[in-house]
């Protein structure tokens, strides 16, 4: 069998410990808990326990997005259509990478042409950064160096 818990609690009323076994404390009340633990911050005024107040956790407002993703999201949507989509990027992709994105399946393609088209930034770790290094037998280390080699421009 263990020892009771206590709340210690000061003369506002707020829970400021929690002990095993009653003690005695100037200016502090000592109360045995029962089957709810009382929390720190807690308050217990007139033999009312109320447990600290927690404001809500707002979500975060969603991260911008480029004109490429607004654009690719509406014909996900079906609020346009791919081809509408593409004409937004108004970018035409060089036939070398065209035939890369040709050669992908199917599904992907949309969302390849999108990417390239339309991309504002290209990571390096972005799959279709691999795949484009891939089809012209580039090793990881020749990516990463055609990108340091980009980021100098």
């Amino acid at each position: 069998m263990s020892d009771q818990i206590y709340a210690v609690i000061d003369a506002q009323g707020l829970i400021v410990n929690r002990i095993v076994g009653a003690v005695e404390l100037p200016g502090h009340l000592c109360v045995r808990e029962g089957d709810t633990p009382f929390e720190i911050g807690g308050s217990y005024i007139d033999g009312v326990y109320t447990p600290p107040f927690e404001p809500p956790i707002e979500p975060l407002p969603p991260p911008p997005i480029s004109d490429r993703q607004f654009f690719q999201q509406l014909a996900s949507v079906g609020i346009i259509s791919e081809a509408e989509a593409l004409a937004a990027n108004a970018a035409v992709i060089p036939p070398p990478l065209l035939a890369v994105i040709e050669a992908l399946p199917a599904e992907q393609q949309f969302a390849a042409k999108m990417l390239v088209s339309g991309a504002t930034v290209f990571e390096r770790d972005h799959p279709m950064t691999v795949a484009i290094g891939a089809a012209y037998g580039w090793s990881p280390a020749e990516i990463d160096d055609f990108f340091r080699d980009a980021a100098q421009l």
